[in-house]
This record gives C-alpha cells, structure tokens and sequence, in this order.
C-alpha cells in the first residue's frame, strides 16, 4: 500500500496558507523537515570557502503540480539520483507519494552532501488554482568541495513521475544559470495512470477531477529513466495531464 502520508494532501487543502511560502530556506521549509535536520549533522564536506545560492523551480506545465521535494548541495562523487540507477527510498517516496521526508533523513546523514531542504510546499501548474504560485525560490549552501546541486520533486498527476536536476555543477560565478528539464519515471510503480493508485491532490487540483479514494501501488522493480509522458485512454489520466518540454525552469544565482 501506499504509504500513509498527509503532508501534500493537507498543503494542497489549505491553499491560501500554501501560497504564503515564497521564500523557503532550509530553517522554515516546514516544522518537520526543520525538525530532522537539526538532530542530525550534515555529512561532512569542505566548508572552507562557503557559498550562498538562489535556486527558482518553475512549473512550466499546464498539467501537474509539483509535490514537496528536496534540494540538495553535494560532491561531484555523492549523489541524490540518476537516470540508470534504481531510486533511492527517498527518492521513491517522493516520486509516488510527494513525501519528501524519508529523503531528507537518508539525505542529511549522507556522506558529501553538504545541505538538503525541503522545498516545503506545492508548485503549481500554469492555469491551475489561483491560490498556488507556479514558481517558488529558496536559498541553499554550497561549499569548495560541495559545488553540485540535486532537486526531486513528484509530478503528481503520474504514478511516479519526477522533475529537477541531478548533480548539476553549481555557478562559479554570480551570473545566474537556467536549466530547462523533462520529467523521469522513477521505476518504482507501475504507469496504470489509475486514480486509485495515484496521490489525491491530483484529483482535487485538476486539471481532471475526481473523488479521493484509499491510494494502492503496484510495484515494480526499475531504473530512473526518461518518463514516456501520460498516454490517454489508459486508466484515469487525460490528454490534460500531458506535457510538453520543458516541465520546469531551473535558475540558479549565487548570492555570496
């Protein structure tokens, strides 16, 4: 069964609160997340010459909101995923169910990586409800040796569709640098494109409605790859859902 997580449903119930988290930063993402990475200490990384870096997802899709997340700063040998490996724990988490809890836990106690945050709240779809902002910006640190940046976010219209980065090197400078990224099948669960088995905000935030329902899984034992976009006429999903490249606009800036 999936499992039984209540912070994105209860973020996308409570729009107006939502829309209030502009600016997020690893101390006031969320209470949970903050609460974790205080009892814990980042692994270790050279923090001999530290920087500070804007980074702004934008939801470029009229399709999928994007579901909490993390960001993360790390080595070049560390790594949050990758297009050919299995998903983490974390990462499935996120890719399935918008809970990016587990991953800040494995996160935060993993070797290189230098700072990971939540990205706290929901990103919203373009022409989707009018109390979501279809961009949020965050600050996070960088250091010498931690000069990469990683980000998962769900596409929650998917049974485990995810968008971001993975391991993208970091400005040197202080002029600000734009990914244009797709969306990746964490290969955890079976693409059946079923509302029961995919997380009910998507039914609630559109842009296809439905009555919330007890969330199933099926299975399935895969890598990260390229996600085939939705394909209508297979289950519950419409040609609504689908996307177009890219799924989201990355900028990142260095601060100091």
């Amino acid at each position: 069964m999936r499992l039984n997580h209540h912070v994105l449903p209860l973020c996308l119930s409570m729009l107006a609160a939502c829309a209030g988290q502009d600016q997020i930063s690893g101390t006031n993402a969320s209470q949970s997340a903050s609460d974790i990475l205080a009892a814990k200490e980042v692994a270790p990384a050279n923090n001999s010459a530290e920087h500070q870096y804007r980074v702004t997802i934008e939801n470029m899709t009229t399709g999928q909101i994007f579901s909490p997340g993390v960001i993360a700063t790390h080595t070049a040998s560390s790594s949050v995923w990758d297009v050919g490996s299995a998903a983490s724990e974390g990462i499935r988490a996120i890719a399935e169910d918008g809970n990016e809890i587990p991953a800040l836990n494995n996160l935060s106690s993993t070797s290189g990586v230098y700072e990971v945050i939540s990205t706290g709240a929901p990103i919203n779809r373009i022409g989707g409800p009018a109390e979501l902002p279809t961009s949020r910006t965050y600050t996070i640190n960088a250091a010498a040796n931690a000069n990469r940046l990683s980000i998962a976010v769900m596409t929650i219209c998917t049974n485990d569709g995810i968008t971001g980065v993975s391991g993208v090197k970091l400005p040197g400078g202080f002029k600000s640098e734009t990914h244009l990224v797709g969306a990746w099948d964490a290969g955890t669960e079976q693409n059946n494109q079923l509302f029961s088995q995919i997380v009910d905000p998507c039914q609630g935030a559109g842009p296809v409605g439905a009555a919330p329902d007890d969330n199933g899984r099926v299975a399935t034992n895969g890598v990260i790859e390229t996600h085939p976009n939705i394909t209508p006429g297979v289950g519950d999903l419409t040609a609504a859902h689908r996307w177009q490249f890219p799924v989201a606009r990355i900028t990142v800036q260095r601060l100091k």
